[in-house]
């Protein structure tokens, strides 16, 4: 069967195209073809005189069809017709062609059928070109060619005739019931386009069913049953056969049925009765609910919303149409318009009413039904929301906010995500509407929302994918998780809800938004889908509105929804759930003094019960110090749960059980380090350091309120500090704290902020500067050892190509492999210093009432410990656990915390007055490590051994303090572990002298038992010069303590001496070597072991041609020490070393010009003491009487010496003043003369003249002149080499004025000392200078610093101090030796006048021009260097009691007592001052040594500061080297004949730490031979004062070698 493909129904019908050839039927004649003539039938219709219609000529091809489907004219059948009709048969077909009666005999049945075609085919087209009056005759005669029987060519040519019939004629009501009928009649499927056709014309497109209005219903349903079978019939074998997917004829002919039914409808449904259109609606629904073709619905759709528009819906049949409606909208999407637009004309009709309600049954359903068709209610959804979004707008109704949504939420009964996501996509849309929202503002959204929540429990996860925690979220409803496609909607819920959620919280943003509170609620029960700035506002609101606070009746339950919700939900942000931990603070200020304590207690467990849980810091970090203030103010029993929740944050074997300590002394031969127990990098914490601050916090806060929650934690602190596993940063924290515990004077716990250990953690690379000066050198380094590296490898690449190349290759990577593993790393420490964050808040300034660190063991005060409720803190478990440490070693983060804070925890006596064996102990562990070098290298780039041992030594400085609990065994181990450190380790041989020089104070008897061995180990360190100025410093000290080295023999003293020459040698070495920039490693060495300097730019004072590490400073001290020394000698035993020491001196100078001005005072004061230790002496300017006869005076420049004679000419009694560089000696020479026998002539004429005319004037007479007492102590001018002869001086004003400007230069060093008292609370400047009292410990130290002095008519220096009229005090205290003085500006005994000057500027006035104060400081306090601003203030060497004290405690002590007292003693310098002071670092020292032990530092410093002040402008010459200078200008001045410029002014030369220059003859070394070979002369004078005129003689030679005019002759030499 052929089968036509159809355009779309809404096309026009094709044409129908007839075969030409028929089928011949059984019977049929065959016949002959005639040919075809196409002009045959037109001529003969023009000859028949046939009229054509209008505008169709002849030759149109429906006259040329007719003509060729004719028989030819002429014929024999044509004939015979022709024959056989009349005239009336050719008058019954008015019009057309001549030979219609032959074609309607050929139409008619009976006929064959081949001709009844043609002439069907034939009339078709006569009907189409021509009116005719019969044309239903023809359709009569030819209507049986429609059965389904005939031909295919047969049934076409029917009906299209039958078409062109209906088309072309006007038939009256029974010919249109008669075609109506004929093509209602069943016809072959393959026609059926065909007969719809003619039905469409007979219908004129469905516009006019008359005659068979009541028929056309029952037709076109049988039609559509029919042919919708047939199409899903074709749908099937399709599927079936996997054929083409074009559109079946079945298709189209059920699309063109439905498109006739539509125009059917829209023309005719005022025809149709009630039941026609519930039949014919039937029909169509059920096409809908069974078909699975989309055209089929869009067809059914357009059909009822013709009926819709056109009609009606029956009431009965209004539910299926609309579940219809429903079904396609939540499936089809491309339908959705088509499907609106019907609903909506049903809405504006009269059923409005009646099809909400119907939508509303159908959303309501569910909740009584269970086979419900998902798809009908998810549509009901979608058009019910879309008709509210419509808010009677286009003509829609109203429908009722608070309806829908009880309808929705019945609708929920229905098991089905998707529904759940339409109820959702609805509601979504009536939130973001906002004319909807301005309606139903006022309305109650609760079920709104609830539905929401309900929805939002089918999915697990958030709108960005982050899954929802199953313990903060509701439980989801089963099958939330299947298949992909549950997923995908689950997602696309969860995108929903958020979109929601997103617009509700831009209405809660508004300010008159009415339904904020219920909003607020369906956000705490969807928390899950929130995003963090709705829960942010959920916060606010909460707070803003006072939600968790007893003022609303469920603030308990809302405080838990806060807590659960939001701060136990870690994927929060942390500022987000910090906020909801400030809110429970603020809860908990409000409540915990209102709420009883049940309720308070669960309210805090609550928020706290998953601290240890938390792993984000800083919401831990919040938690803690919630938990802190809580445990603070709360009782015991919660107390304690915290604490426990604190300690949870560590594992379970983290924490070492209470007294698990080891106090054994045994340990690891060598201990070695471990990398850091901790997860926390440098920037964040672990939780169990986050926990162990928060102990710490509390600590702080209940050290002086709750003693017994103060000693759990301390207690807690020990077993985190003590535990090796414990997180590495929680131990720190721990020890943090646990070393900066003090105790006062009465052993009264208190807390320090700073520990003072700054200098020391520089020796560890644990400052920023430090730190970067190791990673730096390490870099270099590296990079030495990679060059080195290279070199090797190309070498061995270069020897490879001969050897075996496998074998190169191997070396070559495993070096490559060294290399990478020694490549630096980058230093990151847990620990750095200084360390302000140290402590997490700022510790209380009071000393604890209740915690102590000793107790007295007798029963009253026993008695009224347990009565004022004070605990005694275990301070020897701490102390078990640091020897423990130090033993064992471990984490070297810990290890190297103890090493540098260790000291300054033990310089408090008081702490650890109950814990001596763990002292003691300590002190086994400390020199046994030293002894055996038990520790390694520490891991850390940069660091050596040494480093470890300098702070080992540290300790061992600190624990010289407590030797008296040492027996004298452990104190001599305690030097030797020191002289060990001298020599063991170069960088430790520094603190190993800081650490003699104590014990010369400390432990003298073990310093005299070892000193000649310490003697010997710096006598092989003193040419470092790192180490050069520590080990001056201590012989000076030294030089000052005679009980020390009261057992020392001439070969102690020769090695003392030798040290200095050996030092005073390498700098001459020095000097004479090519001058080279310092290594990078030398550099750090200088910076790190000489002293830190805080500029490390700073340059220092040198000497051009003298390396640039050797200061001046060190220089004159050398030579300070051998004065010192030699000053140190028995007064019998000086002579003996004269020769030697100057031999070395001269020696050393040898290849000099000039032998240095040190020298040449040093070798003056040798011979000015030589064999006195008589103090200066004072001139007597009435030494003669009028009777002794006038006073001449003379004055001659004697080799370093100026002497003077004042000679009573008559008497000859004489005052000698001799003025050398070293001092100025006043001696009376009496001449003892008989009187002459009266036989004696007189001596001269002259003298016999005068005498002869003035008898009586026996006093005037001059008997004997200056130069004759001068004469008396010179050899005789023949022995005396002319470089040696005096010079005299004249006797004029410029000689009298150069005398008198040299007399101003004292024969000593002064210096001005500052002496302050900081008292008990003190910290600015007015305050503390105001002071005219300090405690008793502060005047028994300032009495020991010197002698109390009256000022008032003072005859020496007082360094500023008035000595008139006593503005500056009647008294001071001032300390003199043969070569320093120092004058003390001590403030207490300064007046102080608040009235005339409240700023104390008389005072500052003094304090602030001295270069060094000592700082007494009892203000509890740390000092700060910025106190007392000044530009000269070099050096504050601050003083502290070990143990803090009250004011009165301190004035109620006795002397005695006082000087039991330990004292740190630490010297502070200005930024960019070198400290090289022996306590740079904090020292403790007894009270009984603390003033000799302050006096040194302070004189060092002050000699110090004078050479850093003039380091720019010039150098600071002594008092000896400026009175030698003036001595020099004088000879130079009257030195008749020199062979040279004067010495004293050549500038070849400089000297090292000289600035200025002198100068030699060249006939230096000969001089220098010829004093050598005159050493031993002064062993053969029998006179001391001729002793000390040879050796002016002979320093004369060696000092100027002027060579004086031969114009001296023996008789008037001194004369000349």
């Amino acid at each position: 069967m052929d089968r036509l493909k159809v355009p779309n129904s809404r096309d026009p019908l094709p044409p129908v195209v007839t075969n030409t050839r028929m089928h011949s039927q059984p019977g049929d004649t065959p016949q002959t073809p005639e040919p075809k003539n196409t002009l045959g039938l037109a001529n003969a219709l023009r000859t028949l005189g046939g009229r054509l219609r209008p505008g169709i000529s002849a030759s149109s091809p429906s006259v040329a069809a007719v003509s060729t489907h004719s028989p030819p004219a002429g014929s024999g059948f044509l004939q015979q017709r022709q024959s056989q009709v009349g005239d009336g048969a050719v008058r019954d077909f008015l019009g057309g062609p001549v030979n219609n009666d032959q074609l309607y005999l050929q139409l008619r049945p009976g006929q064959p059928l081949p001709g009844r075609v043609a002439a069907a085919e034939a009339f078709r087209h006569i009907v189409e070109d021509y009116s005719l009056s019969s044309i239903v005759r023809i359709w009569t005669a030819a209507k049986d060619l429609t059965d389904s029987q005939l031909p295919t060519e047969a049934r076409r040519a029917g009906f299209d005739l039958l078409t062109a019939c209906i088309k072309h004629s006007d038939p009256t009501p029974l010919e249109r019931r008669q075609f109506f009928e004929a093509i209602s009649t069943p016809c072959h499927a393959d026609d059926f386009h065909l007969q719809l056709n003619a039905l469409v014309e007979l219908t004129n497109h469905g516009k006019d069913l008359t005659a068979f209005e009541t028929l056309i219903v029952r037709t076109v349903n049988a039609w559509l049953n029919r042919w919708f079978h047939e199409s899903m019939r074709a749908r099937q074998a399709r599927k079936r056969d996997k054929t083409s997917p074009d559109i079946s004829g079945e298709e189209t002919n059920l699309a063109s049925l439905f498109s006739f039914v539509t125009d059917v409808v829209k023309f005719n449904f005022k025809a149709f009765r009630e039941e026609d259109v519930i039949q014919l609606l039937s029909e169509v629904l059920q096409i809908c609910k069974r078909t699975t073709s989309s055209a089929d619905i869009r067809d059914s759709i357009i059909f009822i919303d013709a009926v819709i528009t056109y009609g009606y819906i029956p009431r009965s049949s209004l539910q299926s149409c609309l579940e219809i409606f429903c079904g396609v909208y939540s499936r089809i999407k491309t339908f959705e318009q088509e499907t609106w637009n019907a609903v909506s004309n049903l809405c504006k009709s009269h059923m409005a009413q009646n099809t909400i309600a119907v939508l509303l049954d159908i959303l309501q359903a569910p909740s009584g039904q269970h086979d419900v068709n998902t798809n009908t209610v998810r549509g009901a959804v979608h058009l019910i929301g879309r008709l509210l979004l419509m808010n009677g707008g286009e003509g829609l109704p109203t429908v009722p906010f608070s309806t829908v949504l009880a309808a929705l939420q019945k609708a929920m009964a229905v098991d089905s995500a998707r529904l759940e996501l339409d109820i959702a996509h609805t509601i979504y849309s009536i939130f973001s509407n906002d004319t909807v929202i301005s309606v139903i503002i006022s309305e109650d959204w609760t079920v709104a929302l609830d539905v929401l929540v309900q929805c939002s429990r089918r999915t697990n996860e958030t709108a960005d994918g982050r899954p929802i925690d199953p313990q903060l979220s509701t439980p989801s409803l089963p099958n939330s998780r299947g298949s992909k496609e549950d997923l995908r909607v689950s997602t696309d819920l969860s995108q929903t809800l958020f979109q929601i959620i997103s617009q509700l919280e831009n209405l809660c943003s508004k300010t008159d938004f009415t339904q904020k509170d219920t909003v607020i609620d369906f956000f705490i029960r969807v928390h899950g889908h929130l995003p963090d700035s709705c829960a942010e506002l959920v916060i606010n609101h909460y707070s803003e509105e006072h939600l968790c606070y007893p003022s609303n009746r469920e603030w308990l339950s809302n405080s838990s929804h806060l807590v659960d919700i939001f701060l136990k939900n870690s994927t929060r942000p942390a500022t987000l759930r910090l906020k909801v931990v400030d809110e429970m603070k603020e809860v908990y200020q409000t409540v915990k003094d209102v709420c009883q304590l049940d309720v308070l207690n669960e309210f805090l467990l609550g928020t706290l019960s998953d601290l240890s849980e938390e792993q984000n810091v800083q919401v831990l970090e919040a938690l803690v110090e919630f938990a802190v203030g809580v445990a603070v103010d709360t009782d015991e029993q919660l107390f304690s749960t915290i604490i426990d929740l604190f300690l949870e944050c560590f594992s379970a074997d983290q924490l070492t059980p209470p007294g698990s300590v080891s106090g054994s002394v045994s340990g690891p031969s060598t201990i070695s380090y471990q990398p850091s127990i901790t997860v926390a990098s440098q920037s964040s914490s672990t939780p169990g350091n986050v926990a162990t601050r928060g102990l710490v916090q509390i600590f702080l806060r209940t050290i002086n309120t709750f003693a017994d929650k103060a000693h759990r934690i301390y207690g807690e602190l020990l077993r985190i500090a003590g535990s090796d596993t414990c997180d590495t940063d929680a131990r720190l924290t721990a020890m943090k704290l646990l070393f900066r515990l003090r105790s006062d004077a009465g052993h009264a716990i208190l807390i320090v902020q700073s520990t003072g250990t700054q200098s020391l953690s520089a020796a560890l690379g644990r400052t920023p500067e430090s730190m970067a000066k190791l990673q730096a050198a390490e870099e270099i380094s590296q990079g030495r050892r990679s060059g080195i590296e290279d070199r090797n490898s190309n070498r061995l690449s270069r020897s490879a190509s001969i050897g075996a190349p496998q074998a190169f290759a191997s070396r070559t990577m495993s070096r490559i492999g060294n290399t990478a593993s020694r490549s630096p790393k980058p230093l990151c420490n847990l620990w750095m210093c200084p360390d302000p964050g140290a402590l997490p808040e700022t510790p209380p300034r009071e000393a604890s009432p209740f915690l102590y660190s000793y107790a007295d063991t007798s029963s009253g005060a026993s008695t009224d410990l347990k009565t004022q409720q004070k605990i005694v803190l275990k301070t020897s478990v701490w102390l078990e656990h640091i020897v423990s440490i130090l033993q064992r070693g471990g984490d070297w983060e810990i290890y190297s915390y103890v090493l540098v804070h260790l000291g300054s925890q033990l310089t408090n006596h008081s702490l650890f007055r109950s814990a001596i064996p763990c002292i003691k102990l300590l002190r086994n562990v400390v020199c046994e490590k030293i002894r055996s070098s038990g520790f390694a290298d520490p891991p850390s780039p940069g660091l050596k051994k040494a480093d470890v041992a300098v702070c080992l030594f540290h300790v061992l400085t600190m624990l010289v303090s407590y030797h008296e609990k040492f027996s004298k065994s452990e104190q001599d181990d305690i030097v030797r572990a020191f002289m060990l450190g001298i020599g063991s380790w170069e960088r430790t041989a520094k603190c190993c002298i800081h650490g003699l020089s104590i014990c010369c104070h400390e432990l003298p008897l073990s310093i005299t038992k070892s000193l000649n061995n310490i003697l010997q180990k710096m006598s092989q360190i003193i040419t470092q010069s790192h180490v050069a100025v520590h080990v001056l410093e201590f012989l000076s000290g030294l030089a000052r303590m005679p009980s020390v080295y009261v057992n020392f023999t001439e070969a102690d003293y020769r090695t003392v001496f030798g040290v200095c020459f050996r030092y005073l040698q390498y700098v001459r070495d020095q000097r004479s070597k090519e001058p080279a920039t310092p290594s990078t490693r030398t550099s750090l060495m200088s910076t790190r072991y000489s002293g830190t300097m805080r500029d490390s730019t700073a340059p220092e004072v040198t000497s051009p041609g003298v390396p640039d590490d050797l200061p001046q400073y060190v220089f004159s001290l050398t030579y300070h020490v051998i004065i010192f020394w030699f000053m140190s000698l028995k007064l019998a035993d000086r002579a003996k070393h004269i020769s030697w020491i100057t031999k070395n001196l001269v020696k050393i100078d040898a290849d000099r010009e000039a032998i240095a001005e040190q020298s040449q005072v040093t070798i003056d004061m040798m011979q000015r003491a030589a064999y006195s230790d008589s103090d200066e002496t004072s001139p007597e300017p009435h030494f003669a009487s009028e009777s002794d006869g006038p006073v001449q005076k003379r004055s001659w420049l004697l080799g370093q010496s100026i002497i003077t004679i004042e000679t009573a000419t008559r008497t000859g009694l004489s005052q000698i003043t001799k003025r050398q560089p070293s001092a100025t000696t006043h001696s009376i020479l009496k001449i003892e003369t008989s009187p002459p026998p009266r036989h004696q002539i007189p001596t001269s004429s002259e003298s016999v003249q005068e005498l002869n005319q003035n008898p009586r004037d026996e006093a005037s007479r001059i008997a004997i002149l200056p130069s004759h007492v001068f004469l008396q102590f010179m050899v005789p001018s023949s022995m005396m080499p002319e470089s040696l002869r005096p010079i005299p001086l004249p006797d004029d004003d410029a000689t009298n004025r150069a005398l008198n400007s040299f007399d101003l230069n004292s024969t000593v060093d002064g210096h001005k000392v500052g002496v302050i008292y900081i008292g008990e609370g003190q910290a600015t400047e007015q305050e503390i200078l105001a002071n005219v009292i300090g405690s008793s410990e502060y005047t028994t130290f300032v009495e020991g610093l010197g002698t109390l002095t009256k000022l008032e008519g003072a005859k020496f220096n007082t360094q500023g101090l008035d000595k008139v009229n006593n503005t500056d005090g009647e008294f001071t205290f001032c300390w003199r030796d043969r070569v320093t003085e120092i004058v003390f500006h001590v403030t207490t005994m300064m007046p102080t006048n608040h009235s005339h000057d409240p700023q104390c500027s008389g005072k500052k006035r003094h304090t602030g021009n001295d270069f060094v104060n000592i700082i007494f400081n009892d203000s509890g306090l740390p000092f700060r260097f910025d106190t007392f601003p000044s530009a000269f203030n070099y050096v504050n060497i601050v003083i502290t009691p070990e143990s803090r004290a009250s004011f009165i405690a301190i004035r109620t002590r006795s002397y005695d007592e006082a000087n039991r007292q330990f004292y740190r003693v630490q010297v502070m310098s200005k930024p960019g001052f070198p400290e090289i002071s022996p306590a740079a670092d904090t020292k403790i020292v007894s009270g009984k040594s603390l003033p000799m032990f302050v006096r040194l530092l302070a004189l060092n410093a002050s000699v110090f500061s004078l050479v850093w002040y003039n380091r720019d402008g010039g150098e600071h010459i002594s008092s000896w080297r400026n009175r030698l200078r003036e001595i020099e200008r004088l000879r130079q001045k009257h030195t008749v004949v020199s062979a040279i410029p004067s010495p004293a002014f050549n500038s070849n030369y400089t000297v090292a730490g000289d600035r200025s220059s002198v100068a030699t003859t060249t006939s230096v070394a000969s001089a220098m031979r010829d004093a050598m070979q005159r050493e031993n002369l002064s062993a053969r004078r029998a006179s001391a004062t001729t002793f000390l005129s040879e050796q002016s003689h002979r320093s004369s030679v060696i000092t100027s070698g002027i060579e004086v005019d031969s114009g001296y002759n023996e008789d008037g030499v001194v004369d000349a």
